[in-house]
């Protein structure tokens, strides 16, 4: 017996079944411990019902107010001004064909652009651009030279321009775009009025002329020219329509107004009519009528 236990001593029995022991408890606690967070599966929070629908209650809230019109057909706008009966003078489809925009490296430069959007805010091409030539400072030939630079805004756009005729209304920074009194139950017309610095104190300087028109947002967020306004400088302009030459110079100063009522803005290349300066051109550039072309085919409107 005692040599065994030297033995067993000797090959280190007793130091041997000691860590055959600890690997074992060592085992059996690995075996009864919880799992690692990573593989534990913690269920999410619930959120109750009432908690649900107080949410939905306040997204309603905000989202309705932008989400709700554009369910709805389109209108034109409550800003604070009345408005006329949507469709007036308006047709099912536009009244000229749409003009072919001409080659060439021009530019143009719009007015206005559609919210988010390079597409450019035009007027609605189913329905008549009128226009009324103001009465008061008119000097003899202006309704003439007008209506030719008209015609030629027309031609360039495929917008239809009508010579509505003489009005009392003079200009004025706050006019009104729908003025059923003196216009009837539509948009009022263009007005196209001869002025001077002292009525007109914008005209003050080496400036002839100044046009622009009034766009108006539907419920859904687009915009569309409905009316605007050309005014021209009569003690400047007057004098020209005694020749011929002057006559051309007049027409260009209204073509060039015009063509700021259609949408175009005043470009930086000189060889165009809608250069901000006077450079002697009496006729619209290839940019000119590049941007005219596009401005022309607008959108039918029947909601404004």
């Amino acid at each position: 017996m005692e040599s065994g236990r030297v033995v067993d001593a000797l090959v280190l029995g007793p130091h041997r079944r000691r860590r055959r022991m600890t690997k074992a408890l060592r085992q059996l606690d690995f075996a009864d411990a919880p799992p690692p967070a990573s593989r534990q599966h913690v269920p999410p929070p619930r959120r109750s019902g009432r908690q649900l629908v107080a949410v939905a209650v306040v997204v309603t809230c905000f989202a309705a107010p932008v989400l709700v019109p554009r369910l709805l057909p389109a209108r034109a706008a409550d800003v604070g001004e009345p408005v006329p009966p949507p469709g007036a003078g308006e047709r099912h489809h536009r009244l000229l064909p749409p003009v072919v925009a001409p080659a060439g490296v021009g530019g143009y430069v719009y007015e206005l652009t559609q919210p988010h959007s390079q597409r450019p805010v035009t007027y609605d091409s189913c329905r008549p651009l009128r226009y009324v030539v103001g009465l008061e400072h008119a000097p003899p030939g202006a309704r003439q030279v007008v209506d030719e630079a008209a015609a030629r805004v027309s031609a360039a756009t495929g917008l239809v321009l009508v010579d509505e005729g003489l009005t009392d209304e003079v200009p004025s920074r706050e006019r009104a775009a729908y003025q059923p009194d003196r216009y009837g139950e539509q948009w009022a017309p263009v007005l196209i009025a001869w002025s001077d610095p002292v009525e007109t104190p914008g005209l003050a300087g080496r400036v002839a002329g100044i046009g622009g028109s009034r766009p108006w947002s539907d419920t859904h967020g687009r915009l569309t020219y409905v009316t605007g306004t050309v005014t021209l400088d009569t003690p400047t302009l007057a004098p020209l329509l005694s020749t011929r030459a002057g006559r051309a110079e007049v027409r260009a100063v209204v073509m060039h107004e015009l063509g700021h009522v259609v949408g175009l803005a005043h470009t930086k290349d000189r060889h165009q009519l809608m250069y901000a300066d006077n450079t002697g051109r009496t006729a619209f550039g290839d940019g000119d009528l590049r941007g005219l072309a596009m401005l022309g085919v607008g959108p039918c409107r029947p909601d404004l």
